[in-house]
């Protein structure tokens, strides 16, 4: 079979589809593309492409992270009808409409899919992705490869179940006309007509909850040459406990630790405990405030180790006295 002449027309109206909705067009909100012939088409289909995405695997993430989604697009367009729009007459004519009729169910595929994924102004979920070209899904197929977008989730995401907001367009065949069809050399001429659609679906991803940390309080001081018990006081700030919890100091110059681990215990959402580092300072420490670089290593409920950032607890060194400098105290 030849194909004599192949016209494709566009046009402007764009169809809205909103989350998991379809909508399906009628001829009476059709704007006809002027290659088309109205007297000349035999059918007007209905139907069109249904976009549906999913998240490949699980959609639980650590505060901090910085993640590739993976989402996987099925096209589950359906074909609802075709209604004859006037009856062929002689040999070319049926050829015309019977080979109209196997084109028309090209109106549930999707070509020229993009997708592009957003979050709520003030979100802690960043979207670092821009748009994604996705290709064409036919009616029952999935897209080809997984639609890939990276989003950040701040360290300072509250657990909860966030937004995500997928908007999809993409072009379709909303019409197909055959004329000047030839039954006997099985040749003729095609007009198709593309519409674009649009479709909003929201996604679900979980920040799960976890065990955070921040140092509130820090008491004790140094002096150049000395050392002393510095006491940190640790407060679990997240929503999930802390079990066996050890606090590892990691001073640096002038200031140095013998003794850098202090077990805590326990620690349950808003609780606080301290932890007793012995610290000595150089003698050429310089007077001023340090920061001492701590971790808390603890097991959350499910028994898995985990470690917190660094945190830092402010040490002062202070000028020695007149009486610690004249006996040597230091």
């Amino acid at each position: 079979m030849k194909i004599k002449n192949v016209i494709i027309s566009s046009i402007l109206l764009v169809v809205m589809v909103s989350g998991l909705a379809g909508a399906y067009d009628t001829p009476d909100n059709y704007n006809f593309s002027q290659s088309f012939d109205i007297g000349m088409n035999f059918y007007n289909v209905y139907g069109s492409p249904h976009l549906s995405a999913n998240i490949i695997g699980s959609n639980e993430f650590d505060r901090g992270q910085t993640v590739t989604l993976n989402l996987d697009l099925v096209n589950k367009g359906k074909l609802l009808g075709f209604k004859s729009d006037r009856t062929p007459s002689g040999r070319d004519e049926i050829f015309a409409a019977q080979t109209e009729m196997k084109l028309e169910s090209g109106v549930v595929d999707a070509t020229s899919v993009v997708a592009s994924l957003s979050a709520d102004p003030g979100s802690p979920i960043e979207v670092k992705s821009v748009s994604q070209q996705v290709g064409s899904i036919k009616s029952g197929q999935n897209s080809l490869t997984p639609v890939q977008f990276d989003i950040k989730i701040d360290k300072k995401a509250k657990a909860g179940v966030y937004d995500l907001y997928l908007d999809l367009s993409y072009d379709y065949q909303k019409n197909v006309q055959v004329e000047d069809s030839n039954a006997t050399d099985l040749t003729y001429d095609v007009n198709h007509w593309y519409g674009t659609m649009v479709q909003n679906q929201t996604l679900q991803i979980i920040v799960k909850k976890q065990a955070d940390f921040e140092v509130v309080n820090t008491n004790g001081s140094l002096y150049p040459g000395g050392e002393g018990i510095i006491e940190i006081t640790v407060k679990n700030t997240g929503e999930e406990e802390a079990r066996n919890v050890k606090l590892i100091a990691n001073p640096s110059d002038p200031l140095s630790t013998t003794d850098d681990m202090a077990y805590l215990s326990t620690l349950k959402p808003g609780e606080t405990a301290v932890a007793k580092i012995k610290i000595k300072a150089d003698s050429q420490a310089v007077v001023k405030e340090y920061g001492v670089d701590t971790i808390l290593r603890y097991e959350n409920p499910e028994g898995d180790t985990k470690y917190s950032d660094v945190l830092q607890a402010p040490v002062e060194v202070k000028g020695a006295t007149f009486f610690q400098r004249f006996f040597g105290w230091l």
